[in-house]
This record gives C-alpha cells, structure tokens and sequence, in this order.
C-alpha cells in the first residue's frame, strides 16, 4: 500500500512530473521529480506561497540562484534552476538518491574510518562552497546527503548564500536557523562569517563521533546559554571510541570566539587527516 505521506498532493509541477514527497519544511515542499524533457530525476523545492514578503525577495532569490548554478563539486548539491511562473516558485536540485547524515547518525553502526571519511567530504564540500563567498548559514545533519555510492553532498545551503539575501528573505531569519547548531557570534547578533559554518560543523562532528548531542537541555534559552558561555564534554569522554586527539580537533572547532577555531576548512581537513593517519 502506498504511504499518503509519500504521495504527491499534485501530479506535476511545469515539465516535472512528480512522484514522491521527499519532506517538507518551513521554506517549503520537497518532491522527486522527473524531467520529462529529459528523462533525469530532480528534486524540486516548491516554497510556500506566504515565503516571499515581495518580488524584490524573488528578485534577489533568482540573480543568487544564476552565482549557484555555477557551482559544480562532487561534495555539493547541484542547483539547475530556479521558476517563478503560475505553478508556483520553484528550486530544481539534483536528486541525492541516498539517506540524510540524520538517518546515518539514528541508524548506523560506529565504525571510526568510515566516520572520518564522511567528516573529509564536508570539509572538502564546505570549502568549495566558503572559496565561493558562500556562507551555508544552516549547516546540519539533515543537510548532509549521501548518493546511495557513499558520496556526501551538502544540501540547502542556496537560501543562505549570503548575508544581504538572509536579511531580505525573512525579518526573523532566527527561526529557519537550527538552534542546536548555531553559533554563538549569530546569537550574539555579530557578523556571521566562514567560521560560524566551522562552529556548526563541529556541533555536527561532535554528533557524529560520539552518538550524543553537545548540549541534552530542554529549552532554547538555556540552550542559546550553553552556546555562548559553556563548553560540553569533551568527546572522548562522551564517547571513548573518538580518539583523544580527534575530540579535541572537535572542540578547537566549537571554541565560543570564531577566531579560535580553524582558519578553514583546509586546515581542518589537514588536522583530521593527520590525526587519521597517526593512528595507523
């Protein structure tokens, strides 16, 4: 029997046909689509029609989508096209045929190697996209997607390619943010840079190599707390299976002032790789 969450509430969208609801959320519905000019698979963003305040948001939407339709990186979500017609104003993607980094967290077994090499991919990802002049804004889990080949690919980081374009899109940008994964200069309302992305990255590390979230508090106040003024456990401790050495590459990427953190992503990479390789 069909799931009727998974089915589509409309059965094409201009020349997609649509065959399933891969989620949804507060910018809009995600489907697989099917081009049927050429035969491939996408993913189609339609966003809620209350998303955009004015044509000058579309405006900015579009003139950004035409910078991130350039972007080719194995480690990166393809954007193909951005439509604003009388079907409604969509974002065509490439279609990841895999499962987000949330699923893998919730379902996989630790294997240390294998979690390293996932760690790498976003890096590599992240500084694609920070050489760009793209700041992801909401990096996360369920932004992180694998083909079903084992290849990350980092996902909606479009509607936060800069910081001009976040204020524009929504007076109370806070609330499409991921409280869990932000960082502290955002909280702080100061300039949110390459290295708040790092900060968000290590929150997601610090998942990733111990099976725990940094900060088990059940308010967004005393969450925002933890993330301005207190460190969480260091990972080895929260988890021995992450080695000494990687938790604290963890925790240099979660330090409370961006300059304390790694320079990029490079520097992060080079730092995992040789605590990898000083395990052999």
């Amino acid at each position: 029997m069909v799931d009727s969450q998974y089915t589509p509430d409309i059965p094409k969208l201009y020349h997609y046909k649509l065959q399933r609801v891969l989620g949804e959320g507060g910018t809009g519905k995600v489907y697989l689509g099917i081009d049927m000019n050429k035969g491939a698979p996408v993913a189609i963003k339609l966003f809620h029609e209350n998303f955009f305040r004015n044509r000058l948001h579309v405006r900015d939407l579009a003139k950004s989508i035409i910078k991130f339709k350039r972007f080719k990186h194995n480690n990166v979500v393809q954007i193909l096209d951005f439509i604003d017609d009388t079907q409604g104003r969509c974002l065509v993607m490439e279609y990841v045929d895999g499962p987000s980094l949330k699923w893998y967290l919730l379902n996989r077994p630790y294997r240390l190697n294998e979690r390293i090499n996932i760690a790498l991919q976003i890096c590599q990802g992240m500084q694609y996209l920070h050489d760009k002049g793209c700041i992801h804004h909401d990096f996360k889990p369920s932004n992180v997607l694998f083909t079903r080949t084992g290849i990350v690919k980092i996902a909606d980081f479009s509607l936060y390619g800069n910081t001009f374009l976040l204020e524009l899109i929504d007076r109370n940008v806070g609330e499409q943010i991921t409280p869990m994964f932000v960082a502290p200069e955002f909280i702080r309302k100061e300039k949110v840079t390459n290295q708040s992305d790092i900060y968000s990255m290590g929150i997601t590390f610090y998942m990733l190599f111990t099976d725990k979230v940094p900060f088990p508090v059940d308010s967004l106040k005393r969450l925002y707390q933890c993330h301005l003024t207190i460190m969480p456990e260091h990972p080895s401790l929260a988890n021995p299976a992450c080695p000494n050495t990687l938790g604290d590459i963890i925790m240099k990427m979660i330090a409370k002032r961006p300059e304390l953190r790694f320079n990029d992503c490079d520097e992060l990479s080079v730092a995992i790789t040789q605590m990898s390789r000083s395990r052999i």
